[in-house]
């Protein structure tokens, strides 16, 4: 048998109340960009993009957005929806970004990072973003660790402290 959750009113409730939407997200994440950089950012990547919910959800703040996933199938699906001018989207793994060193102010990844190659997936941000660029995951569990050189428990830290902050 199932496990069936959130059936009744209360648990439903409950659910809805405390659910991070992908809106939420990217008003926390945009209030942190904006307290350390002012100005509008120039490129943002939502890597596993899937149907581009987040991507076009950051397209106020950036001059150009765009969303990357290893799906053609999910690429195809963004780009049947109505999308912002500054919005595009190109097929690609999370390890292998089309970008060049340097060039990104964010990288987020929406309920996706549980998917890569973790190690070579923060490497690869690591290589695209700006100095003093962002990277921002939201997974639907904090159990996993990241590990990246001798940045690995500052990036812990970090995340535990976003965990028990929210």
């Amino acid at each position: 048998m199932a496990v069936r959750l959130f059936e009744g009113k209360d648990h439903a409730s409950s659910y809805l109340q405390y659910r991070v939407a992908p809106h939420e997200m990217v008003s926390v994440i945009m209030s942190y960009i904006e307290k350390r950089k002012p100005k509008r950012s120039e490129l943002a990547v939502d890597v596993g993009c899937g149907p581009g919910q987040v991507t076009v959800l950051l397209a106020p703040y950036f001059n150009k957005v765009v969303g990357t996933d290893v799906s053609q199938a999910m690429i195809d699906r963004a780009l049947a929806k109505s999308n912002p001018p500054n919005t595009s989207y190109r097929q690609s793994p999370a390890e292998e970004l089309p970008f060049t060193a340097g060039e990104v102010d964010l990288v987020t990844a929406m309920t996706a990072a549980h998917w890569f190659d973790r190690p070579r997936f923060l490497q690869e941000a690591d290589r695209v973003l700006r100095p003093g660029g962002c990277l921002a995951l939201l997974s639907y569990t904090m159990d996993m660790n990241l590990e990246y050189g001798d940045v690995s428990d500052a990036l812990n830290d970090i995340c535990q402290e976003v965990r028990y902050k929210s």
